[in-house]
C-alpha cells in the first residue's frame, strides 16, 4: 500500500469510525474554512493523521464522505454458528461478481469492528449474513448492527441473508435494524434450514445477482 494510501485509508477508517454521525456538521465546518479563503499548508488535527503535502486532497475526502460518496461494491459482513451461513456466502458472492459488481467478505469474529465498520462505510451496499440463535441474531451479527446504528450511515443499501434450525429469526431482526437506521432495504431476505441444498445455493446466487442488479440502479442517484 503507497504511504498516501495508507494516509487515505486511515482518513475512512476514522470517519467511519467517529464521525459519520456529523456529516452536516463537517459540511458547515468546510464551508465556513473555504469562506476565508486560506492558503492551507497543513492540516494538523487533534485526532487522526497529520496531512503535510496535499491537505486540499484531505478537505475533499472529508466532503467526499460527508455527502455518503460510496464505491459501486458490496460488502458481505456475517459469522457463521455450524457452518450453514458461511456455505451461503460463496454463491452469493458469485452471483453479485457475475453482475459486474465488486464484492468483498468479512467474517465478524476473523475481524476487527472497526475493520467491519469502515468496509461497510466504503460500499454503496452491504448484506448481513447471521444464523438464528434462540430466535434472535448472533451475538457477533447483533453487534455490529448496533454499532452501526449508533452512526446513524446514509445512503446506503442493505439485506440480510442466514441459515436456521427450529425457527427463524434472525434475519427478520436484521431488516427491523435496517428499517430503524432508515438505509435503503433489499428484501425479502434469504433463510435456509440448516445447511444450503444444491438447490438452497442456486437460490443464493440469484439473490446475490438480484441486490447486485438493485445496487446499481441506487447507486446512479449519487
Amino acid at each position: 500500500m503507497s504511504r498516501r494510501r495508507s494516509f487515505s485509508d486511515a482518513a475512512i477508517d476514522y470517519y467511519a469510525n467517529i464521525i459519520m454521525p456529523f456529516g452536516q456538521l463537517v459540511k458547515a465546518k468546510i464551508a465556513e474554512i473555504q469562506k476565508l479563503g486560506l492558503d492551507i499548508d497543513m492540516i494538523a488535527p487533534d485526532h487522526g493523521i497529520i496531512w503535510r503535502k496535499h491537505p486540499e486532497q484531505a478537505v475533499k475526502m472529508y466532503l467526499d464522505m460527508a455527502n455518503g460518496k460510496a464505491e459501486e461494491r458490496a460488502v458481505i459482513i456475517y459469522d457463521t454458528m455450524w457452518h450453514g451461513t458461511e456455505k451461503m456466502v460463496l454463491p452469493i458472492m458469485n452471483g453479485i461478481k457475475d453482475e459486474g459488481v465488486d464484492c468483498r467478505v468479512f467474517k465478524l469474529r476473523a475481524t476487527p469492528m472497526s475493520v467491519a465498520i469502515k468496509e461497510f462505510w466504503k460500499a454503496r451496499g452491504c448484506l448481513v449474513g447471521t444464523p438464528t440463535l434462540n430466535n434472535i441474531m448472533y451475538p457477533s451479527a447483533a453487534e455490529f448492527l448496533t454499532h452501526l446504528r449508533g452512526l446513524r450511515p446514509k445512503n446506503r443499501i442493505a439485506a440480510a441473508f442466514g441459515s436456521y434450525g427450529w425457527g427463524g429469526g434472525a434475519v427478520k431482526e436484521a431488516y427491523e435494524n435496517f428499517t430503524k437506521m432508515g438505509l435503503e432495504i433489499f428484501e425479502p431476505g434469504l433463510q435456509v434450514l440448516y445447511k444450503p441444498s444444491h438447490d438452497d445455493k442456486q437460490k443464493c446466487y440469484e439473490f446475490g445477482r438480484e441486490f447486485a442488479r438493485k445496487l446499481k440502479q441506487y447507486h446512479q442517484k449519487f
